[in-house]
């Protein structure tokens, strides 16, 4: 494979300094502490939680879960109920699989019904490249499962393992104590009340509200790249995953739970349809008619849902300060383009998970850990982020490239190397949080 394919493809589908602790007299807590003070209304519960985690989804749950097998008491909560469809890019690279499977969760995701995807073919204006990734000559699984059934199988995870969860709970402040974070107020089915924690756990998606709470700055921020849209298909026959590239345009087809197929369309952003959903869905469809070889592959198959657009801003804020730490989407979202944010939300619930225990267990100060883990994910991040960026203009494929790519189809291994790069396979591997040599 020469280096443009192989740099190509890593901008494709990949597609550090720590950051330092923040000053708690930079951050206006002060009239915050007052609100609480004197919202005579709100119950404060006497125990005082190991950890508060906002947000029970990839991050938050898996986090929780984590968390609660090595013994520390942790409340989740969350606004919505358990297993609420939300805006996913649906793909679980083959990162995240690996952690799934540390885990022990690899079994209770297929039981969803979520078939693995062992078959991938990636067209780039009529280039093909297709196969099947393999690792030591193992055959590679990776997954697309609907969030509905994977927040669900983590959420159950978590309370086996001894956290616990509170559904329809809405942040409305903060603890504050010293200058430090020290729990959350909020609102439930049981009215508001104050939780009282060690540490709180922001993983509450790109729009986090512990982010905002705690004024967290945002240290780059390349805005809105791309948008898409995507629908659910009953009776399509592909057997894996099927990427196209047309102009500025890519669709993917990937196999999901229930036997549908989610059916992605990315584009740029001046391309936006009109507003409504009729206009939506009419963009959506007649984007996908366009592409002869997508509308074959649709024949005879049926949008069953009213599709669903995105418009992500690609951004990262700071990951920590006194007593507060993000994780997920919440400290660093990307386009959805390089499908890489669920992955991500696992690998950082793993490795805040231990940077925590170091903290919270008196191995490390507890600052420093959280500063260890922050460290890890620009580390992890800082790459991919710009790559993604560059994929999410959604440049033309060069004649260069295309060239090097038909090369690289007439070569059994390159062609291995080239989906084993699409999965993740070459990932680099997640080893902790940096707080033993920083």
């Amino acid at each position: 494979m020469t280096l443009a394919v192989q740099c190509s493809v890593s901008l494709l589908c990949t597609i550090a300094c720590p950051l330092s602790c923040i000053n708690a007299e930079t951050i206006a807590f002060s009239c915050r502490e007052v609100d609480v003070l004197v919202a005579g209304r709100v119950d404060t519960e006497d125990k005082v939680y190991d950890v508060v985690i906002v947000g029970a989804r990839c991050a938050g749950a898996p986090l929780g879960m984590l968390l609660a097998q090595q013994g520390y008491s942790v409340e989740m909560v969350d606004r919505n109920p358990t297993g609420t469809d939300t805006l996913s890019t649906h793909w679980v690279r083959w990162p995240g699989v690996r952690q799934l499977r540390s885990w022990g969760l690899l079994p209770a995701l297929e039981k969803t019904g979520c078939p693995p995807i062992v078959n991938a073919s990636l067209d780039f204006e009529g280039r093909m490249i297709s196969g099947r990734p393999r690792v030591e000559g193992i055959e590679v699984a990776t997954y697309a499962p609907r969030r509905t059934a994977l927040d669900a199988l983590l959420v159950a995870e978590a309370r086996a393992r001894g956290a616990r969860l509170r559904e329809r709970f809405a942040v409305t402040g903060l603890l504050v104590t010293g200058g430090r974070v020290a729990g959350v107020r909020g609102t439930g089915p049981d009215g508001p009340v104050a939780l009282r924690a060690r540490v709180v756990v922001g993983a509450d998606g790109r729009n986090s509200t512990v982010a905002r709470l705690v004024e967290s700055p945002v240290v780059e921020d390349r805005g809105v790249l791309a948008r898409s849209v995507y629908g659910y298909w009953a009776g399509v026959a592909e057997p894996g995953v099927r990427v196209v590239f047309r102009g500025r345009r890519g669709i993917s087809l990937w196999p999901t739970n229930d036997g549908l197929t989610v059916v992605s369309l990315v584009f740029p952003p001046e391309e936006a349809p009109g507003s409504g959903r009729s206009a939506l869905a009419d963009f959506y469809l007649s984007s996908l008619r366009e592409v002869p070889e997508v509308e074959q592959a649709l024949t005879g198959a049926d949008l069953v849902s009213q599709p669903r657009a995105a418009a992500v801003r690609n951004a990262r804020r700071q990951a920590h300060g006194p007593g507060w730490v993000l994780a997920g989407d919440a400290g660093h979202h990307k386009d959805p383009v390089s499908a890489q944010g669920i992955s991500d939300a696992f690998v950082d619930a793993q490795v805040l998970a231990n940077a925590l225990d170091a903290g919270l267990s008196g191995s490390a100060g507890l600052d420093r850990a959280m500063a260890g883990y922050a460290a890890t994910r620009d580390a992890q991040r800082l790459g991919a982020f710009a790559y993604t960026c560059e994929q999410a203009e959604l440049r033309p494929f060069g004649a260069g490239f295309l060239d090097d790519l038909a090369r690289t189809a007439a070569d059994e291994q390159a062609v291995e190397t080239f989906l084993n790069t699409f999965v993740g396979c070459d990932a680099p591997s997640d080893a902790g949080w940096l707080g033993e040599s920083h």
